[in-house]
């Protein structure tokens, strides 16, 4: 990857995961100064998005761009943007190509000499400069790139088969569990939790079955909308609920079985237990510290050798993958052929004026 140091110029990072996004700004002065700022919209790239939508959906994020750095006297120099986005995959590619093409030059007064694009779990792994990366969030995925730089994913390829331990997953579990305690005649914690997630009085049993059955429709917000109910479950498991802390284990195991077998497929013993691993968490799942404690307690057993040895994982925790988008904005600074040479399954979209 490109040196730490970084280059006079305007640097944007664009995170889109399953439900939102973050924007981040670097504005780096000749002089050495740096001003930073930062928006967030509910607009999202995610993977449930038509294809046909993304231009539009992309013009929407960047929108609050030039209002967000008005005010601050930009350096006469280039800008950089890099889009970390879930909906990326090697068959959208063609189309984040597209849409950064038409709309890099409209951009920052037209300043903008490249723009790349990838999923937000390889920006992250990249931006990162880690061995591996987890997300647990709105859906779950699993990156690591082995020390010949080959990237591996497990995960992530959305919730019909994939997303283990991701907030989906708690939240259809919490949900029909809150269902089965509303027909038993039970008010329980979960289903008190779900009529307070979704407005439903406590005396609206109409109310009740119309939301469950709402929530079945397909759309293109389904998943996000039935994803927000997995803050509430954790949060009940944390303060102690046996039906929550149930489904927030067997989810922060289910995570833990997929990572574990990734690691341990790329990485030899001695990597994983003498030299050690830079592993990023990320996602709201993780700042859960019942679902945290749960993840890395199991997959440290798994991880376990014969010999009671214990990985040596060095954990980093990040909220967002903005500062990662960031940091590959100021590698386009210093050209890109690493990042195309990447497999074609990872890798990035980048478009140049």
């Amino acid at each position: 990857m490109a040196s730490s140091a970084v280059s006079p110029g305007i640097f944007v990072g664009v995170d889109s995961g399953g439900t939102r996004t973050n924007v981040a700004i670097k504005i780096v002065h000749p002089d050495g100064r740096v001003v930073e700022g930062s928006y967030e919209v509910g607009e999202s790239l995610s993977g449930a998005l038509p294809t046909e939508l993304i231009p539009s959906a992309l013009r929407k994020i960047v929108a609050p761009l030039e209002r967000n750095i008005n005010g601050n006297e930009l350096p006469a120099t280039l800008a950089y943007l890099w889009i970390s986005a879930a909906g990326f995959t090697p068959w959208t590619r063609d189309e984040y190509l597209v849409a950064m093409h038409d709309l890099l030059p409209t951009l920052i007064g037209g300043r903008i000499q490249y723009g790349g694009a990838a999923n937000d779990g390889v920006s992250l792994l990249l931006g990162s400069r880690a061995h591996g990366i987890i997300i647990a969030g709105t859906g779950s995925t699993v990156f690591v790139r082995s020390a010949d730089g080959t990237i591996y994913q497990a995960g992530g390829n959305e919730w019909v088969a994939s997303d283990e331990g991701s907030g989906f997953w708690i939240s259809m579990r919490g949900i029909r569990e809150a269902y089965r305690d509303y027909e038993a005649g039970v008010d329980s914690v979960l289903l008190q939790r779900f009529r307070q997630t979704y407005g439903v009085r406590s005396e609206d049993q109409r109310g009740l079955i119309e939301k469950v059955r709402e929530l079945a429709v397909g759309h293109k917000d389904m998943k996000k909308e039935i994803a927000r109910f997995a803050e509430s479950v954790c949060a009940a498991a944390e303060r102690g609920d046996k039906g929550a802390q149930n489904i927030v284990k067997a989810a922060a195991e289910g995570l833990a079985d997929v990572t574990a077998e990734t690691l341990r497929r790329h990485f030899t013993y001695n990597e994983i237990s003498e030299q050690g691993l830079r592993i990023v968490q990320c996602g709201g799942l993780l700042s859960n510290n019942f679902y945290r404690l749960n993840f890395e307690g199991q997959l440290e057993m798994r991880l376990m050798s014969s010999g009671s040895r214990t990985a040596s994982l060095d954990w980093q925790r990040v909220m967002t993958g903005k500062v990662a988008a960031v940091r590959l904005a100021t590698d386009l600074a210093s050209g890109h052929d690493e990042l195309l040479n990447i497999d074609r399954a990872f890798r990035p979209a980048i478009a140049g004026r």
